[in-house]
């Protein structure tokens, strides 16, 4: 094998020889050898070996920038192009979301839970206020009229919580925007 790769460093070839293996033009064969990139001898002929060499290594060299596959940390391949999909993917689905954010359409989880704590804390308060404020109300009467101020007291402690406004849920990027207005921006107003 030594002896193989002794003779073709010994090889010279021509510049055409060079352009059908390469497949490039006279014109640049001579820029690679400008650039040191090809190989001539002392008598300025194309040392086959030394140029394909370079020739490889340069290829290499200028695509390691561009290969499309890379590696994640678990060792598998990663193609570049659905990566950057993925992202712009994503990019979009937070956008939209956030959209629907502004347009009041979705809450967030914080907001929910502090509307609702501050619900069910309000409804709990007035259930367990129903007792005293009702004991001297329901002194001497009878059974029906005593079911009836009770299914009325607790009626009134439901209301409020079955009175429901979006507008407690809003964030504080939710911005009343007109339907007319979203349209003009070529917004889809469908909440799709």
């Amino acid at each position: 094998m030594k002896k193989e790769t002794q003779n073709l460093e010994e090889i010279i070839v021509s510049s055409k020889t060079l352009e059908a293996l390469l497949g490039v033009k006279d014109r640049t064969i001579r820029d690679l050898a400008e650039k040191g990139i090809i190989k001539r001898d002392s008598k300025g002929r194309y040392l086959f070996w030394e140029s394909a060499k370079g020739y490889i290594t340069a290829l290499k060299l200028a695509n390691a920038g561009k290969s499309t596959q890379k590696t994640d940390d678990d060792g598998e391949s990663l193609d570049l192009d659905e990566e950057k999909a993925m992202h712009e993917h994503l990019k979009r689905q937070i956008t939209e979301i956030k959209l629907q954010l502004i347009k009041g359409q979705v809450h967030k989880a914080e907001d929910v839970e502090a509307v609702m704590t501050d619900m069910f804390e309000k409804f709990k308060s007035k259930m367990t206020a129903l007792p005293s404020k009702l004991a001297k109300k329901l002194e001497g009467k009878s059974r029906t009229e005593i079911q009836k101020i009770l299914k009325l007291e607790i009626d009134n402690a439901l209301v409020e919580l079955a009175s429901y406004n979006p507008a407690d849920f809003y964030s504080d990027e939710h911005i009343e925007i007109s339907n007319e207005a979203l349209s003009s921006l070529g917004v889809d107003d469908s909440g799709e």
